[in-house]
């Protein structure tokens, strides 16, 4: 019974954290709409995988993590920086004017979507402080038991949420990118980057504001 708890609410917590606009959430949607559902689903599996090991490693360090803000903040700081690196990286060709097509960038097409969401989600050092948080936050509130092999049904539940959580992010916006017109031209070579920056902007204002706006 403590098992199908740690499973649900590992779904639950998961799902919602990743159903929101992120960087992996945005090469997915990428992945999807120039190789189709396959690369997708192994381009998920590398984003889960990284995710299993991250969160085992959260739950034992977790409260280790909160007591070094320096560690924290370093984490916060480079996430931002691949971020703004990737918006880059969808610019490195041009859109092709004469089809109408979108090139797809250099680092989507250069490994297989395996091998691109283990090295993606590896550098998303956001979802250290994320998933460091709420571990303490459900292990105090007892929401979840993390002795012995019960952990691995939270773990499990949380990978299962992020799989769920992505695919229905992705399926859902690209139906609706289907159905605006002149979406799949210059809008989408324009779109994909322009959400990676103002995400970047949105998590340094939030870096910001967490680690020196509330020292001032």
């Amino acid at each position: 019974m403590r098992s199908l708890k740690n499973l649900g609410v590992g779904f639950l917590v998961s799902l919602v954290g990743s159903l929101p606009m992120g960087y992996i959430n945005i090469v997915a949607l990428k992945v999807f709409d120039t190789q189709g559902l396959p690369a997708l689903i192994s381009f998920l599996l590398g984003v889960v995988t990284i995710e299993f090991f991250l969160i085992l490693l959260t739950l034992k360090g977790a409260q280790w993590l909160l007591n070094h803000e320096k560690i924290v903040k370093a984490a916060e700081l480079l996430s931002i920086v691949f971020i703004v690196l990737i918006a880059l990286s969808f610019y490195t060709e041009p859109a092709n004017a004469a089809t109408g097509d979108n090139i797809s960038s250099h680092f989507l097409v250069a490994y297989p979507p395996l091998v691109l969401g283990l090295f993606l989600n590896a550098i998303n050092f956001v979802q250290v402080p994320f998933w460091t948080g709420w571990n303490v936050y459900l292990i105090n509130a007892a929401l979840i038991n993390v002795k012995g092999k019960q952990k691995y049904a939270y773990v499990t539940g949380t990978s299962v949420g992020t799989f769920s959580g992505i695919l229905v992010f992705v399926l859902f916006f690209q139906q609706l990118f289907q159905k605006a017109s002149g979406f799949s031209s210059q809008l989408a070579y324009h779109f994909f980057p322009a959400i990676m920056l103002l995400l970047a902007a949105f998590q340094a204002f939030k870096f910001y504001k967490k680690h020196y706006q509330t020292q001032g």
